[in-house]
């Protein structure tokens, strides 16, 4: 992100559009109180053999009129995010600028960028199971409302966009550049071949993208006829999820019984469940140490057939200790749904430290996980300088990833629906919550469940704090699932090693 002060122009940097080498360029027309978000060391080093401004001002601000704040601005900052940060009279006449690419070629190049093709992940399966991804941009850059740019420029037409802006020389300091590079084969990468081979994927594009592919007249790639869609699948009536805790999954088990009208549980806890529905510390232990072994393979037999249909259970212990990889092998595979329930990560960790969850090595090893466990997803050293906060952090950028590998490497035997908490506890998200289970009607709401007692315990100022170290952190869970899954391993395997985050 730039707000360039001569220009009197702020750029909103979306992902996959060349918005590097666009942000390289613009710094070159950057004064000393310009603020310009940091990039990647060898981008930084382009920038500085230029001789254009680096990094700068994008913690501490002087503004035109002399005021000063201390508002972190970082590489994606969404729009919305960004807007109360910066002056009223600033966004409100300065150009705000962004880059828009076509959705049908953007998520080709996330594919090859987060190395989903070297892990062995099919281009159909990617996008079916990440879904998410398709939504990045118009998230960072809303399509309109009051934070949408005012000026968006086409991918495919940069050119002609670029020198509509009327800036002399920033198009062939642009070209100049190729921050970042094409890492895409150079042949069947294309969009008229990859959609041919997977064209389910543009299915899905067209689905999560209409509201671009409207606005910017976007037309899907090749001749070939749109895939038939698949018979009808059979409604679940069985349903788990997979979830951080701390996410909503006491109302989550309150609503699926509520509007299914069937048996649906938080956690079994009375004495008898434990080490038979309700894992225990061992298998907690057992699992993030040696997969799915003797002991993990007879706890979830028992426990799944003992189950009888309809049901639902949001206990998040489960998808800890091998519920996905017990669910790919068992009978009940094609009768069930995983819902993916997430939380805004900041208030999630928030929780965690204000409750002082991690300060107690019991509690980690029976409903969380624990840094020392030998098969990881994100390599927790980075953060254990920061105490109880660091790992918090560490714990949900772990989850996330482990969210990010089931659904790459699971996505195709069992059925994930995705969902987070500020959406479905509203009548609209929620509806498309029962929709997305194969279910109609008005949805019921139940009131929060396992809310903090005080408020206040979760402050706004550590929210704040967890909030601006994620975001330095930049971290992408696709990217670390990928390449941990393109080094052979997988979690219900014993590793002596740690996968680099």
């Amino acid at each position: 992100m730039i707000i360039c002060h001569p220009l009197k122009l702020i750029f909103i940097k979306t992902k996959k559009v060349g918005g590097t080498s666009f942000e390289i360029a613009l710094s070159s027309f950057c004064d000393g109180t310009s603020i310009i978000t940091p990039i990647s060391p060898d981008d930084e080093n382009i920038r500085a053999e230029l001789g254009y401004p680096g990094a700068q001002n994008y913690q501490h601000q002087i503004w035109p009129d002399g005021t000063e704040t201390e508002a972190e601005f970082f590489n994606h900052i969404p729009a919305s995010q960004a807007k109360p940060l910066i002056p009223q009279e600033i966004w409100g006449s300065y150009t705000k600028v962004t880059i828009w690419r076509d959705p049908y070629d953007a998520i080709i190049s996330r594919y090859y960028w987060e190395k989903a093709d070297a892990a062995g992940i099919p281009f159909g399966q990617f996008v079916r199971q990440l879904p998410g991804l398709l939504a990045e941009n118009s998230q960072i850059a809303p399509l309109e409302g009051p934070a949408a740019p005012d000026v968006f420029l086409r991918y495919e037409h940069l050119e002609e966009d670029i020198a509509a802006l009327g800036i002399d020389g920033l198009w062939e300091r642009f070209t100049s550049l190729r921050a970042k590079g094409n890492i895409s084969p150079r042949t069947g990468a294309d969009p008229e071949t990859l959609y041919a081979r997977h064209p389910e994927a543009a299915e899905v594009v067209a689905e999560q993208c209409a509201v671009e592919i409207r606005k910017f007249g976007y037309t899907r790639p090749g001749m070939a006829p749109a895939a038939p869609k698949p018979a009808q699948a059979q409604k679940s009536d069985f349903f788990f999820t997979l979830s951080a805790g701390r996410t909503g999954t006491a109302w989550l088990a309150q609503f699926l019984g509520d509007n299914l009208r069937i048996k649906s549980i938080h956690e079994p806890l009375n004495i008898d469940d434990f080490g038979t529905q309700m894992p225990e510390i061992r298998h907690m232990r057992t699992f993030n140490t040696y997969g799915m072994n003797t002991r993990m393979q007879k706890f979830w037999k028992d426990k799944l057939a003992s189950l009888q249909a309809p049901y639902a259970e949001s206990n998040h212990t489960l998808g800890k200790c091998g519920l996905i990889e017990a669910l790919a092998g068992s009978p009940i595979r094609s009768r069930t749904t995983v819902i993916l329930l997430r939380r805004d990560l900041a208030k999630q960790c928030a929780s965690y430290v204000s409750r002082n969850d991690f300060m107690n090595i019991t509690i980690r090893w029976q409903w969380y996980l624990d840094m020392g466990y030998s098969n990881l997803i994100v390599d927790p050293a980075g953060l254990l300088s920061l105490g109880q906060v660091g790992c918090a952090i560490w714990y949900a950028l772990e989850m996330e990833a482990r969210y990010a590998y089931y659904l790459l490497k699971y996505g195709q035997q069992v059925n994930f629906v995705e969902a987070k908490l500020e959406e479905a506890t509203k009548p609209e998200g929620a509806a498309r919550l029962l929709a997305d289970l194969g279910f109609n009607g008005v949805p019921k709401l139940p009131e929060k469940k396992n809310a903090t007692r005080n408020p206040s315990d979760v402050t706004e100022a550590l929210t704040l704090e967890i909030r601006t170290l994620l975001n330095r952190l930049n971290f992408d869970p696709v990217a670390s699932a990928a390449a941990y899954i393109k080094s052979g391993r997988s979690l219900d395997s014993p590793t002596l090693r740690r996968a680099a985050a």
